[in-house]
């Protein structure tokens, strides 16, 4: 199955099918996927770690770009929920 297949299943919610699709390979992509599974089923410190080892392989790949936009979602804190 290719990125786009399995791309494809995590936004149809498919989410144990694209596990077993990525299989156990270690490519920055399938690295990459296993991020985007497990943010979807909330798990933001393993998707995080997938994100990491995806850029570390591949720094210009999706893995980097969807790292930078993890720690951007983790960075952000808004004073107006905590301080009404």
């Amino acid at each position: 199955m290719d990125l786009k297949e399995i791309e494809q299943l995590i936004a149809d919610g498919h989410i144990a099918e694209a596990e077993a699709a990525t299989g156990n390979a270690d490519t920055p992509e399938a690295l990459y996927l296993r991020g985007r599974i497990a943010w979807k089923r909330g798990d933001r410190a393993a998707a995080i770690s997938a994100y990491n080892a995806a850029a570390e392989a591949d720094p210009e790949g999706p893995g980097a770009i969807a790292l930078e936009q993890a720690r951007a979602i983790m960075d952000f804190f808004n004073h107006d929920l905590y301080n009404p």
